[in-house]
């Protein structure tokens, strides 16, 4: 985390300054946009929650000394996705990425949003270790769906998907306690 970069991009959206909001648009933008649209929305709609993200640390930064603990970029992306995620309950969509699991409320401490952020990419990581299959059954669980459902779109039986279900979810969670990182983010 680059602590001037920072101050930099928080100073900048403070007083306005359109070169720090065309770099905060150009390295940001992007992962807001690949988020939404992954997650039932379009571009118009990433643009929207990207401007009232930017507005929100307007806000923020006005009122208090906002210091951060994690880089921009990532403290950025967490409020747009937060934002996102209201928009979607509120047209009543269901079915979302399993991310929303680790959504950050604003008021919580910085530090723990960060470790959230941690903690996420490591499952992020191992659960890219799995087979495409078992990463299937999960994103199905994740987004709350039955086994019998998860039993008709993979065309098991019931009884096999409680099982695959329950083998995936097994092996996920054995490779992140087993990672040396697990150890450093679950420490007291």
């Amino acid at each position: 985390m680059n602590t001037s970069t920072n101050t930099k991009y928080l100073e900048g959206i403070a007083v306005n300054d359109y070169n720090i909001l065309e770099k905060v648009y150009a390295n940001s933008l992007p992962e807001v946009v690949k988020y939404v649209k992954k997650n039932s929305g379009d571009l118009e709609d990433a643009k929207d929650v990207f401007q009232e993200g930017i507005l929100l640390i307007f806000r923020k930064v006005k009122e208090e000394d906002l210091v951060l603990t994690t880089s921009f970029h990532n403290f950025l992306f967490m409020i747009c996705k937060r934002i996102w995620l209201k928009k979607l309950r509120k047209k009543g969509v269901q079915t979302v990425t399993f991310e929303d699991a680790l959504e950050s409320n604003f008021g919580e401490d910085l530090e723990d949003q960060f470790l959230k952020t941690q903690k996420w990419q490591l499952f992020q990581a191992k659960f890219q270790e799995l087979t495409a299959e078992c990463q299937r059954v999960l994103k199905m669980w994740f987004n709350r769906k039955s086994t019998k459902e998860i039993a008709l779109v993979m065309d098991y039986t019931e009884d096999y998907a409680k099982r695959k279900k329950y083998k995936c979810k097994n092996t996920l969670t054995e490779k992140i306690q087993h990672d040396p990182l697990y150890k450093d983010l679950t420490a007291p």
